[in-house]
């Protein structure tokens, strides 16, 4: 087998940097989600914006008999 040897310079060469747009992906990803939610606000009905809705209910109010009447 071949030995392998890595020499590396004592002042090192140009550093690899990592991991420095893990920021601007979770603004992305917050802005996303506040977007969702807006819709679902907004665009759902929860705030009507004007339009009317049609509801239709079966309601059944019986009335009372009437009170019999005192003659004398």
């Amino acid at each position: 087998m071949a030995d392998v040897q890595v020499n590396s310079s004592p002042g090192g060469g140009t550093p690899v940097e990592s991991g420095g747009g893990s920021g601007a992906a979770w603004a992305i990803v917050v802005i996303v989600l506040l977007a969702i939610i807006a819709w679902f606000i907004f665009g759902r009905g929860m705030v009507s914006g004007g339009k009317d809705k049609d509801i239709n209910i079966n309601a059944k109010v019986e009335t009372p008999a009437p009170a019999p009447s005192k003659t004398p």
